[in-house]
């Protein structure tokens, strides 16, 4: 028994749909055909008695009305044919020749049915029917017809067909859809399969893809994306929870300390110390929650909407010409190579790439030592436009730049300086939402930094 589910499916009312369609095309055509055949048949009959009947008409001109009655009575007595009727009537209305009596003179084509003519009621098909039409003869008149057989035959081999074609179409419907519901159920199931251990914690698991790449294959590596995309966050959540407890505890430690020693200290200079000390250490812990929900607002795309066209190479000109001096006061050097012709264009926002620049510059000065130089440049690869960044500093060994994108990550001889560990998860966070890559490599010595966007 078919249960409401199968009849519910997508792909079962699909090849239903289908069938009707088709049957009713089906229906059409037949009776397109029907219609064309019965027309050129029932023409083909009118025709036909019209040339017997200018014959006998052509025999009662040469040869005379009796002539004519007898080769009436010869066809009208013939055994041969039970699908023609004759009668032929005198001026008196008796009657001369024939196989049928009692019709009535009428003008025009008539029709009558063989069951009610005796004398042929016997012979052939009782349903048939016949054209038939009077014709005036030298000494009477003469009624001619032909049966309509024909015509019924088709009916009937039509609607036989008809039958057989709408049984083989409803049958070939009920196929295909136990067969589409079938197939597509199973990869539902496996759609249904996954999503239910990834709900149990298994983030890992993906939706098998085959190789016919169907619009469930499509479907299935959507799905699969979005998987990759929730297990990147919910990784990110877990571990900027777990860099957060660690990070944060020995900065509220502190604060903790200081208050303490601030309520136990009766000296009121030493009192106010405290407190100021206190305030700009929650300073720098406000100042990582807001950078934190900085990137979460940024890796939910809620930016997006404000990107435009805008002059890539611009935005790198203007943020080194802001730090040029703020590099120098820390005893480094800062150098743009920015120079050339050719357009620069990518699709974003503006502010947000000030801030990926500034990031990595900023990240070059607190890490460098004093005379460190940093180089700012732009180049056009291909259909990429690559922005670097690159210092002489101490570097980011090989083993640690995958690290370094983490929340809250620092490195050990990073520790003791100030900084919250957040700068190039930033610039990651910012980079992903222009569909830009960050590569970091070795500038022998220090680092490179590459951003390469796609071009507008």
């Amino acid at each position: 028994m078919i249960s409401r589910d199968f009849l519910k499916r997508t792909p079962v009312r699909i090849a239903a749909a289908f069938a009707f369609l088709f049957a009713l095309t089906v229906v059409a055509l037949v009776g397109v055909l029907y219609i064309t055949l019965v027309s050129e048949l029932d023409t083909t009959i009118r025709q036909h008695v019209e040339e017997i009947s200018d014959t006998l008409k052509a025999i009662d001109r040469q040869q005379g009305f009796e002539d004519l009655a007898a080769v009436v009575a010869e066809e009208a007595n013939s055994v041969r044919d039970f699908d023609s009727i004759f009668l032929l009537r005198g001026d008196d209305g008796t009657v001369r020749a024939g196989n049928v009596e009692n019709v009535a003179l009428f003008s025009g084509w008539g029709e009558l049915d063989r069951a009610w003519l005796p004398m042929v009621a016997s012979k052939g098909n009782p349903d048939d029917r016949f054209f038939a039409k009077w014709i005036e003869v030298s000494k009477g008149h003469l009624l001619v017809g032909g049966s309509d057989r024909e015509i019924r035959e088709v009916r009937r081999i039509l609607l036989h067909g008809l039958g057989w074609g709408l049984l083989t179409t409803v049958l070939l419907a009920i196929g295909s859809a136990v067969y589409l519901a079938r197939r597509a159920q199973q990869k539902i199931d496996v759609f249904a399969t996954t999503l239910s251990k990834v709900s149990r914690g298994q983030i890992g698991e993906r939706v098998p893809v085959t190789q016919s790449q169907d619009d469930l294959d499509h479907v299935a590596t959507q799905i699969n994306a979005t998987l990759a995309h929730l297990q990147k966050l919910i990784e990110s959540v877990n571990q900027a929870s777990s860099d957060i407890a660690h990070d944060l505890k020995k900065p509220i430690g502190r604060l903790r300390r200081r208050l303490e020693l601030a309520l136990r200290s009766d000296d009121t200079m030493a009192f106010r110390s405290q407190v100021e000390e206190s305030l700009e250490e929650l300073d720098s812990i406000v100042e990582t929650f807001e950078a934190l929900l900085r990137i979460t607002q940024i890796e939910a795309g809620a930016r997006r909407a404000r990107f435009a066209t805008l002059d890539l190479k611009s935005v790198i000109v203007d943020v080194a010409d802001i730090y040029e001096p703020v590099v120098e006061e820390a005893g480094g050097s800062l150098v743009s190579h920015t120079s050339g012709s050719g357009s620069s264009d990518v699709i974003g926002d503006r502010e947000l790439l000030t801030q990926l620049f500034a990031n990595l510059i900023e990240n070059a000065v607190r890490h460098s030592p004093p005379g460190t130089r940093i180089d700012v440049g732009f180049e056009t690869r291909g259909d990429r436009h690559v922005a670097i960044v690159s210092d002489s500093g101490p570097g980011i060994p090989d083993h640690e730049r995958e690290n370094v994108f983490r929340r809250l990550y620092r490195l050990e001889r990073e520790r003791s300086t100030p900084g919250s560990g957040l700068g190039l998860s930033l610039v990651a966070a910012i980079a992903e939402l222009h569909s830009a890559s960050v590569d970091l490599s070795d500038n022998g010595p220090g680092l490179r930094v590459e951003v390469s966007f796609p071009r507008a």
